[in-house]
C-alpha cells in the first residue's frame, strides 16, 4: 500500500480534505510508523519549526498543571490535551470531558471561500488514538500530534503534523469570529459533551 505523508502543504481544514470514512488498522499502522520517524527526525525543510519549543515556562507549567488535574478524571485523554500548532499556524485544540475517554476538538485554520476558520468535533479514545466525529484518527507522541485521515482526492491515507501543545483557551474566544447562532450551537454541543477548558470540579 502506498502511504502519502502530507507535510502541512495545505491550509485547508482537515475536514475539507478527508473522505467520510476512518483509516483502517492496516492504513493506520504504516502512518504511525511514519509519525514515529517524523518525531525522531523532522524533515529538513520544516526542521526548525518542529524542533524548537517556543513556549515559555509559564505556558509549560500551566499546561502541565491542567493535564495533571484531569488525569484522575479522564486518564486516557490526558496526553492529548492542549492547543497543538501546525506549520501554518493551524491549531488542534483538544479539551477534556467529564465522560471517560471523550474529548472535544476545535480546529482553527486559515479561512478560504465560505469557511469561517473553525471546525468542531468530538473524539473517543480508540486503542492508543482518538477517533473523531470528523473521521480522523489522532495519534500522540511526546510533544507531537499526528492527525490521520483518508484523502478525498485519492482515497489514500494522509497525515498532518502538529507540535508543542500550549494551554487551552476558552472555546468562546476561539469561536469569536463565528456568527452568534453558530457559536452558541457549537458551545452547546461542547457543554453537552461534558467538555471544559477549566480545572475539574472537586
Amino acid at each position: 500500500m502506498m502511504v502519502n505523508l502530507i507535510i502541512l502543504g495545505s491550509c485547508l481544514p482537515i475536514i475539507a480534505q478527508q473522505s467520510k470514512r476512518y483509516p483502517t488498522e492496516n492504513e493506520l499502522q504504516p502512518l504511525m510508523n511514519l509519525f514515529r520517524n517524523f518525531v525522531a527526525s523532522p524533515p529538513p525543510r520544516n526542521h526548525d519549526f518542529y524542533i524548537r519549543d517556543r513556549r515559555n515556562e509559564t505556558e509549560n507549567q500551566k499546561l502541565k498543571a491542567f493535564v495533571r488535574s484531569w488525569l484522575p478524571v479522564n486518564p486516557d485523554v490526558a496526553p492529548f490535551l492542549g492547543q497543538w500548532t501546525a506549520l501554518k499556524k493551524e491549531t488542534q485544540n483538544i479539551y477534556p470531558s467529564t465522560l471517560k475517554g471523550k474529548v472535544c476538538i476545535i480546529e482553527t485554520f486559515i479561512p478560504r471561500g465560505n469557511d469561517m476558520g473553525i471546525s468542531f468535533a468530538q473524539g473517543t479514545i480508540s486503542g492508543k488514538s482518538i477517533k473523531t466525529t470528523n473521521f480522523a484518527s489522532l495519534i500522540q507522541q511526546g510533544n507531537y500530534l499526528g492527525v490521520v485521515f483518508i484523502q478525498i482526492k485519492n482515497n489514500e491515507p494522509g497525515m498532518l503534523e502538529y507540535a508543542w501543545p500550549k494551554p487551552l483557551v476558552a472555546p468562546a474566544k476561539l469561536m469569536s469570529s463565528l456568527p452568534p447562532a453558530d457559536r452558541n450551537r457549537l458551545l452547546q454541543q461542547f457543554k453537552k459533551a461534558g467538555c471544559s477548558d477549566t480545572l475539574p470540579k472537586r
